[in-house]
């Protein structure tokens, strides 16, 4: 998967948006992986990640991309990639996701987007935005609550 320039001023923030997704896939058994890509399974490693994308992001927000790569090499660790797809209704990244039995990795490969933005800055702060906004419990109230105050009242 070939880079746009973008990718590398966006990698980072992608990378801490989904650190608890990555997480929570890590969770699975890397040979399990490994067997659903092997026997072309595709479903099973859909649904996982449906289900654990949803503990963080708004429904469909994150999905897998029916498409990875497995590593079982003999005297090393097993490590799995799997691509996954970051849907905004203004942006779409598109990403690989590593995971090794110690740690994981992202690389983000390539991003498009909606409407023709002119500003390369533009272009980081929508997809910062949608991600934020689809990140479950990260959203605020769009109206202040103010709780009431003890008053004196005076005479």
């Amino acid at each position: 998967m070939l880079a746009q320039d973008i990718c590398f001023e966006l990698e980072p923030h992608v990378a801490s948006a989904i650190a608890n997704l990555a997480a929570e896939l890590r969770l699975v058994d890397i040979s399990d992986y490994i067997a659903y890509l092997r026997m072309e399974q595709f479903g099973c490693i859909a649904d996982i990640v449906h289900d654990a994308s949803e503990l963080y992001f708004t429904p469909g927000f994150v999905r897998f991309d029916m498409d990875g790569e497995a590593s079982a090499d003999w005297g090393a660790p097993p490590e799995v990639t799997l691509m996954l797809v970051i849907n905004s209704a203004r942006a779409k990244a598109h990403v690989a996701l590593k995971l090794c039995t110690d740690h994981a990795e992202v690389k983000l490969g390539y991003v498009s987007f909606a409407a023709a933005l002119e500003s390369r800055h533009d272009r980081v702060d929508l997809l910062i935005q949608d991600i934020s906004a689809n990140m479950v419990g990260s959203r605020r109230p769009a109206v202040r609550l103010l709780r009431p105050t003890a008053t004196r009242s005076s005479f």
